[in-house]
């Protein structure tokens, strides 16, 4: 049996954690969202805080991979509006990195040091967009740093909205898991070997505390996921993540994650034991994680 509940009405839209992140954090997020709102740029929190912010923070799943980075995704239409919003964030201290042009340095007002990625997306891309099915973006003006943007207006588009101050009020958008999931396993693909064993241990991550969700775990139990997986909650979260991030994953998105991922066995495989290594599993446990995600999204609609 296999069920298709709406994640529209299984995953609230909106979250408050007010009081819960570092002052730091905070200051960060205020910063950033101060330029972009001047700006009219409109952002989306990704990465590893995403993760923290929605699943540890959210709904106290226990943290075990901490970060100081903080990954953003800002929707525009021409570089120039990345060049401001950069001088803007330059301007109230933000120190540019030696190497990589999308990346600043930061220390807050408690003295402790953040990293921020910001990565453009949206029209700025869609010229890019070739028969691979990648959507890129390149660097100006050599456009020698090209970097694969796919899944972030599904993600944008379908983000939850965290309260995380109170006075000022500050509302952001953060990846849900779902997004999430999307964003991680096209990285997974797109990275060096090294790098690409934190995307998978973030997978195995978000499948593991979906359920942490009080509206994914009645889903677990009340769409028929449970039983359809034995009441193996695992095999149950992974199999219902995998259905929210299909349905809200455009069809050249999905078509890649078959295509580069789960059309070829060597990719797969790697995947499989870059999470069973990462997270010290049994590989057939790892592959059985997998193979639901991969059911999923092969299935047509």
């Amino acid at each position: 049996m296999r069920q298709r509940g709406c994640m529209m009405n299984t995953l609230l839209k909106t979250l408050d954690i007010v009081d819960k992140l570092p002052d730091g954090l905070v200051e960060l997020y205020q910063i950033v969202d101060e330029h972009t709102t001047a700006l009219g740029i409109p952002y989306l929190v990704v990465g590893a805080t995403a993760r923290d912010i929605v699943l540890v923070h959210g709904y106290n799943a226990n943290i075990e991979r901490g970060t100081r980075d903080v990954d953003f995704g800002i929707q525009v239409q021409k570089w120039e509006q990345f060049d401001q919003l950069k001088t803007r964030l330059l301007e109230s201290g933000f120190v540019q990195h030696k190497d990589k042009i999308h990346q600043l340095n930061m220390i807050d007002s408690n003295n402790m040091p953040w990293e921020i990625d910001i990565v453009p997306f949206g029209e700025i891309a869609q010229s890019t967009l070739d028969n691979t099915n990648h959507i890129e973006i390149a660097w100006p003006p050599e456009q020698d740093f090209v970097m694969n943007v796919m899944g972030f207006s599904e993600a944008f588009e379908n983000a939850l909205t965290v309260k995380i101050a109170e006075t000022p009020e500050l509302k952001i958008k953060v990846a849900s898991p779902a997004g999430m999931l999307i964003l991680k396993l096209i990285s997974w693909l797109e990275r060096g070997s090294e790098i690409r064993k934190k995307d998978a241990t973030d997978i195995y991550y978000l499948v593991k505390q979906y359920a942490k969700i009080p509206e994914v775990l009645n889903a677990l139990y009340n769409q028929g996921f449970m039983e359809t997986q034995n009441y193996e909650e695992l095999a149950a979260s992974a199999m219902k993540i995998a259905q929210d991030a299909k349905r809200i994953a455009s069809p050249d998105t999905v078509a890649f994650i078959n295509e580069r991922l789960f059309a070829g066995e060597r990719s797969a495989d790697n995947l499989v034991l870059d999470i069973s290594r990462s997270q010290q599993i049994t590989y057939e446990e790892a592959e059985k994680v997998l193979n639901i995600i991969k059911r999923e999204f092969e299935i047509s609609d």
